[in-house]
């Protein structure tokens, strides 16, 4: 049985098919107590749960809590166990003990931000169905970050406008945190009702970077102000240069691999269907001998970034600039 994976929504079978254990693991903490939330909340539609809240670190004093005597209220009980990649190796080897055995009367809640150390628990958990990998969409897939801010002002009892979602996803970037956190600054400040883009921008302060790859999005839409906006919104929230331009030859590079039809794989690159269709869709940005030309200016910048003779800024500015601009508009001088 694979595990299922999901992005900004958990997807849970019927509560009469529910598997005694849950692992949640995933990079982004926010998305994995998101998705384990909304796991009990399910739970709950069928009547109360009593809810055993610990912290991994904390069970090597304390020990595991009893999984096997139900509730004295005759309540559905859930064990939430945080930070679970740091269970210790006896607890974990008793869980594995728990589902190879009759169901628990709780129902066990892990959430970890990897499996090393627990690799063998998160094999029998998703063998019962039970494991969930949690990721943010992907940098290219806009309607499911639109979709994550919209879950985010729902968090708060709140909707917004679609420009207004669009205006809090070009202050955040492509960040879960930076999102959440700037949605509560809006629910904040904002009047009842659905928040617009007015709202936005009056309660948020940003500089309109959606990341480093939304800059190489601009530059190869041939963009060369917007990215130059983006550019900055990312430098000046403290991204270093030599990463930035890291992400910009990666999409450079995608973009000649998918245009010369070559395997991504055999270049060291990872690219989905999806993906392979938003590069194809750019490589019509570029004219003839222009990805080419791009690819050693981004080079060249390389050089100069490395070297410190010329500020980090400086030579990345011109970079973007130089590619983003066709080369029917550069001036001739």
């Amino acid at each position: 049985m694979t595990s299922r994976s999901t992005t900004d929504r958990t997807r849970l079978p019927p509560m009469s098919a529910l598997p005694p254990m849950y692992l949640f693991t995933g990079s982004e903490e926010l998305l994995v107590r998101r998705a384990a939330a909304r796991l009990i909340d399910q739970m709950r539609s069928d009547g109360p749960v009593e809810v055993i809240d610990v912290r991994a670190g904390e069970l090597r004093e304390r020990g595991m809590p009893d999984l096997r005597t139900g509730s004295l209220f005759g309540d559905r009980r859930a064990v939430l166990i945080r930070d679970a990649q740091e269970l210790p190796a006896d607890m974990a080897a008793s869980l594995v003990s728990e589902l190879d055995g009759p169901p628990p009367e709780a129902t066990v809640i892990l959430m970890a931000s990897g499996t090393g150390r627990i690799m063998k628990l998160a094999r029998s958990i998703k063998h019962a169905g039970g494991r969930v990998d949690v990721s943010p969409p992907k940098d290219w897939e806009d309607r499911k970050w639109a979709q994550l801010v919209r879950d985010e002002f729902a968090q708060h009892e709140r909707k917004a406008t679609n420009d207004a979602v669009t205006a809090l996803l070009g202050h955040a970037g492509l960040d879960v945190g930076q999102i959440a956190e700037k949605v509560s600054q809006v629910v904040a400040a904002a009047d009842p009702g659905t928040i617009g883009e007015a709202e936005v921008e009056r309660a948020v302060v940003g500089h309109g970077s959606r990341g480093s790859f939304a800059v190489a999005d601009a530059m190869c839409s041939r963009e060369p102000a917007r990215a130059l906006e983006l550019l900055r919104g990312v430098l000046e929230a403290g991204n270093d240069p030599i990463m930035v331009l890291g992400a910009l030859v990666y999409r450079v590079r995608s973009i000649l691999a998918v245009a010369g039809k070559v395997d991504p794989k055999r270049v060291g690159l990872r690219i989905s269907g999806g993906q392979a269709r938003h590069l194809r869709a750019a490589r019509g940005n570029f004219g003839p001998g222009e990805l080419t030309r791009a690819r050693r200016t981004l080079a060249d910048a390389d050089v100069l970034l490395k070297s410190g003779d010329v500020p980090p800024q400086l030579v990345i500015e011109r970079a973007v600039v130089d590619v983003a601009t066709p080369a029917a508009d550069h001036d001739p001088r």
